[in-house]
């Protein structure tokens, strides 16, 4: 019999410590590479960070020269030439300084109102005496200037009345289209500070900033004892302007504290205002210096465990002996396996099984009955296996069973009898099958069933489920119960128009708004195109229509970029509402109540909510 080779101990001893100094170095080189991508995250975290504080710090910006843009907008149509012309003592001046005042009352953030007409001349103001020559201001030089855009905000300046401010302008034109004057808003930059003061920011040493594109401070938070006159050096910003990018990332050291800051800055569109948020460095990197400090210090405890470690490996080499192998095909069988004497004991259990159940072969060999080990969550069924056993047949089932960690799995469980030549039972195998994802797989599929793929909602037969169900619900407990039909208006236009790609993606926003402003209560789904319905349990017609005008106004602030270019995509929605009567049994009338209303809808403009 040919003789094993053996290695000795001297042989056995250096390869291990060999074995040990490397793997404490792959150890040293894994956390390393760990460290440096924590690192590389949390830059990219303190990034992401600043990037979302400054989309919705530029978001409130456009916001406010938003609502001034929109009442400019309807006094511009108001105003004609004569307005331009009348003396401040006449009776038309009187009007239209009411009329004026009345527009800063939805104007809150607004100083000041003016009127400056064709030749630059300040016709109307509430803090500046009237004639002051505005030809050198931006603004006027805007309205002058040979293009489309009717609109302007201009770059902070200090006004004669001793304020800095910033000026959101919109040309007046007359009856023949051209330009009579231009009417703006005057923003001090106080206001800016002021709403600026009430963001929420990281911690102390972040900064948020906002600027013009000569880099002048408009606002900073924390707050500056005194705005600096002069533009802030920021080398960055002016390469983003130059390049008319839209944003940058970049670190930077600030030239107010000296502290380095990972910065996000943006130019606002349409207005001459930078937005940047500063996230400090050295605060953001604290969670990884701490990091570094507990994994060097796991390191030197992990290499002290692996010295100790093979010490006794090497001591358990020298005195023990090989140990037995066992049977390849049943250790690595992918199949839980178990195998139990004539009398159902426990014999042998294969890896495979002690990881579906927790258990291990030391605890259940010549200790547990097979019956109880497969069926430990079924005692119904021990009467069943045993009988089959007694029988000489296979038992097969499905359950669901428990690991001993807690989590539940689905499994098929085959128990076959092993008899000798003489009929006698000797042992009995069982095979265990996880079939937890194949569940899961199923379960998946009855949702994609019962839901729109497009948007995530109820598909309509599902809906109607539900409505069925809500119905007797509410007929059984004499409780209301409404339902909302919406479309949304137009939307052949904007299939036609941005093609079907677009037209998807709108239905999938209009999805999303609809379930963010309705409650957890209320069921929404899709009944088909662009039609949607929404089932509001205990609820009558009026706190639906409530509900409903929430929805309207939402939808109506969805805004899509467009994808010819231009400005932003807007839509509409128009809804109906009934409510369920005494004795209805099906949905039928309750929508067909609810489509009436949703035509009536339609036809008084859309973009409204009638009840039927």
């Amino acid at each position: 019999m040919p003789t094993v080779p053996r290695f000795s101990l001297s042989s056995l001893t250096a390869k291990t410590l060999l074995l040990s100094a490397a793997l404490c170095l792959l150890l040293l080189g894994l956390g390393a590479l760990e460290l440096a991508s924590s690192y590389r995250s949390a830059l990219k975290q303190g990034f992401n960070q600043a990037r979302v504080t400054n989309l919705l710090l530029a978001e409130w910006i456009q916001r406010e020269f938003r609502e001034i843009d929109l009442i400019q907008s309807a006094l511009a149509k108001q105003l004609g030439a004569a307005d331009f012309a009348a003396t401040s003592d006449s009776p038309a001046r009187s009007a239209l300084e009411t009329r004026l005042v009345r527009a800063m009352h939805g104007m809150p953030q607004a100083y000041d109102l003016i009127l400056v007409d064709r030749d630059c001349k300040l016709v109307l103001s509430f803090k500046v005496s009237p004639g002051f020559d505005a030809s050198e201001r931006s603004y006027c030089k805007a309205m002058l200037a040979n293009n489309r855009d009717d609109r302007f905000v201009s770059e902070r300046f200090h006004t004669i009345a001793g304020d800095d401010v910033v000026l959101a302008t919109q040309r007046v034109r007359g009856d023949d289209g051209k330009v009579i004057g231009l009417i703006g808003s005057a923003v001090r930059v106080e206001h800016f500070q002021t709403q600026i003061n009430r963001a929420m920011i990281g911690n102390r040493y972040d900064v948020l900033v906002f600027a013009d594109k000569r880099r002048q401070l408009l606002a900073r938070q924390p707050m500056l004892p005194k705005l600096p006159t002069q533009p802030v050096p920021d080398p960055e910003a002016e390469a983003m302007i130059r390049n008319q990018l839209s944003e940058a990332q970049y670190e930077a050291t600030s030239p107010f504290d000296g502290r380095r800051r990972l910065h996000a800055t943006r130019q606002i569109e349409h207005l001459p205002v930078i937005v940047s948020v500063g996230i400090d460095k050295e605060t953001l990197l604290e969670p990884w210096w701490s990091k570094l400090v507990l994994f060097l210090s796991s390191w030197l405890v992990m290499v002290l465990l692996i010295v100790y470690a093979t010490r006794r490996y090497l001591h358990n080499v020298a005195l023990s002996e090989a140990l037995s192998i066992r049977s390849a095909a049943i250790d690595y069988a992918a199949e839980a396996i178990a195998i139990a004497d004539g009398n159902g004991v426990v014999q042998y259990i294969n890896p495979a099984f002690s990881s579906l159940t927790g258990y291990r072969l030391d605890e259940v060999r010549g200790q547990r009955q097979l019956a109880q080990l497969l069926l430990e969550q079924q005692p119904e069924l021990h009467e069943q296996l045993a009988q089959a056993i007694h029988d000489g047949k296979h038992w097969r089932g499905e359950l669901t069973s428990t690991h001993r960690d807690g989590h539940t799995y689905v499994e098929t469980v085959s128990v076959a009898p092993v008899r000798d030549q003489y009929n006698e039972l000797i042992h009995i195998v069982a095979i265990k099958y996880d079939i937890s994802a194949a569940k899961k797989l199923q379960a998946d599929l009855e949702r994609l069933a019962n839901t729109d793929e497009l948007t995530g909602l109820y598909n309509r037969r599902q809906f109607l489920q539900r409505a069925q169900e809500e119905i007797a619900r509410g007929q059984r407990w004499q409780r209301p119960l409404s339902l909302a039909m919406l479309d949304l208006d137009f939307f052949k236009r904007l299939n036609d128009r941005f093609g079907h790609g677009f037209g998807d993606e709108v239905l999938r926003r209009f999805a999303s708004c609809i379930q963010f402003n309705v409650r957890l209560e209320d069921v929404c789904g899709r009944l088909g195109g662009e039609e949607f319905a929404i089932l509001l349990p205990d609820t009558d017609r009026y706190n639906a229509s409530l509900i409903m005008q929430r929805v309207r106004e939402a939808v109506e602030q969805i805004s899509l970029d467009n994808p010819l270019g231009g400005e932003a995509v807007r839509f509409t929605v128009s809804i109906g509402i009934s409510e369920l009567y005494p004795g209805e049994e099906t949905p039928t009338p309750l929508i067909a109540r609810a489509d009436a209303a949703l035509y009536l809808a339609k036809q008084e403009g859309r973009n409204c909510v009638r009840t039927g």
